[in-house]
């Protein structure tokens, strides 16, 4: 059954504030027992809307949702006992769509959602003119969905979200596909899709070209009501990337991240490609990590690949572990180091590398601006001199691997250095010496 929001007195000439009028066919959709609520073509201008069980939303060619630009028209931060405000990231709690401890919903057809990002942020920060100014306020996550079920999210774009473009927190039997997903690259924090303690989860055919992570896999449990929840089964394929942060972040939080299976992706023109990170910050305990697998990726990055137990480069307090990490047929180019370092004493183990060929070229290095202060982290421009920097790991893996140097200027002192690596093994593998250096250091 279809619900019509011109026939609740939505008008979609992008003036009229419609928020009610969307709400009242969500509800009149639940009160029969479910349906479809219709957005013909138009603007349809709209603070906070909710979703409930057995109701989806499905935007026609030519029909946009645009988030209002009055933050009273958006949800509280204490809505749900679940939300969360991260004042240090300069945002509010509230969010364009929510969907809050339902089940079978959905989003579909090929309209629009539109966060309005420029209504609150949009002035270009003078001393960092890649990124705009932080704004006084506004919204959070654009779509929210926590602790629901059977949601479906296909084909619909997603602009201008103000900060994360799609979260979904302790969800289970997802499906998201063919969507496009837009940012702008200046938006602090504007991440595509994050998946924070979600299990049984499909991702595929998206394009997103985001400000901050294309795609995350979080374990961030301490919000929830169900503490147990762990982010598991999860499958994304065949993507296409790009942004000036990580295209796939996996990591955040004190739960667990396992067994999924990352396949079929392009990343071009972003920073890091790959970015597996156990603690992002000194307070946390970190995030255990286990089997996952990438496979047939190609990544035009700044730097590929970084597996690290924490978030500073090697550090001395433990660490959850990290283990049974595959990258295999991998090709593409880098600039900056692959990383594989793990904190002492901590378990990082069994991270394998198979039919792995990067081309490395000349890297613009200014000692001044890029030290590295005792480790190599995430953040920041600074590399290591060889093309694969290996320390504090167990049961390293490397079959097939291959580094091509174009132009390597003089920089790079090795294709691959080891220290305190307990079981390194190589196996067909062409890791040359660049010009100034040697192929292979191990300590």
């Amino acid at each position: 059954m279809f619900f019509n929001v011109k026939d609740f007195g939505a008008n979609g000439d992008a003036r009229q504030l419609c928020t009610s009028n969307i709400q009242q066919a969500i509800e009149e959709a639940s009160r029969v027992g479910g349906g479809t609520v219709l957005f013909p073509a138009g603007t349809y201008l709209s603070g906070s809307i909710h979703l409930r069980s057995n109701v989806g939303l499905h935007l026609q060619n030519g029909a946009t949702i645009l988030g209002s630009p009055n933050p009273e028209d958006y949800n509280k931060d204490d809505f749900c006992v679940q939300n969360q405000v991260f004042a240090k990231e300069r945002v509010s709690g509230a969010h364009l769509i929510c969907a809050v401890e339902v089940e079978n919903v959905s989003i579909t057809g090929f309209g629009r959602i539109d966060g309005n990002r420029q209504a609150f942020s949009d002035r270009v920060w003078a001393e960092h003119p890649q990124l705009f100014e932080y704004p006084p306020w506004r919204p959070g996550q654009m779509l929210y969905f926590c602790e629901s079920s059977r949601i479906n999210i296909e084909n619909v774009q997603l602009y201008n979200a103000p900060y994360w473009t799609c979260f979904l927190h302790g969800c289970e039997d997802v499906t998201i596909n063919g969507l496009k997903i837009w940012n702008d690259q200046r938006t602090w924090n504007g991440d595509g899709i994050d998946v924070d303690c979600c299990h049984r989860v499909t991702i595929s055919n998206c394009n997103i070209d985001s400000g901050d992570d294309c795609l995350t896999l979080r374990g961030n449990v301490r919000p929830l009501k169900e503490q147990s929840r762990i982010c598991e089964h999860v499958t994304i394929s065949n993507c296409i990337l790009r942004t000036r942060c990580n295209a796939f972040r996996i990591g955040v939080g004190n739960g667990c991240i396992r067994d999924c299976v990352i396949n079929n992706c392009v990343i071009r023109d972003t920073r890091t490609g790959i970015c597996i990170i156990s603690r992002y910050s000194p307070q946390s305990e970190g995030v255990h990590i286990e089997n996952i697998l990438f496979n047939n990726i190609y990544l035009d990055c700044q730097r590929p690949l970084l597996v690290s137990s924490d978030v500073r480069g090697s550090q001395d307090e433990p660490v959850k572990p990290i283990r049974n990490i595959s990258f295999n047929h991998l090709r593409g180019k880098g600039r900056r180091s692959c990383y594989v370092t793990g904190n002492k004493g901590t378990v990082l183990e069994n991270i394998s590398f198979n039919d792995v060929r990067f081309e490395y070229g000349s890297v613009n290095y200014d000692p001044k601006r890029d030290n590295p202060e005792h480790s190599y982290g995430e953040f920041g421009r600074v590399t290591a001199n060889s093309a694969f920097y290996l320390l504090n790991a167990q049961n390293l893996s490397f079959e097939h691997v291959c580094i091509d140097w174009q132009d390597e200027g003089e920089f790079w002192r090795s294709a691959l250095y080891a220290e305190n690596v307990q079981g390194l093994q190589q196996h067909n593998c062409k890791l040359p010496a660049p010009v100034a250096g040697t192929d292979c250091i191990v300590k």
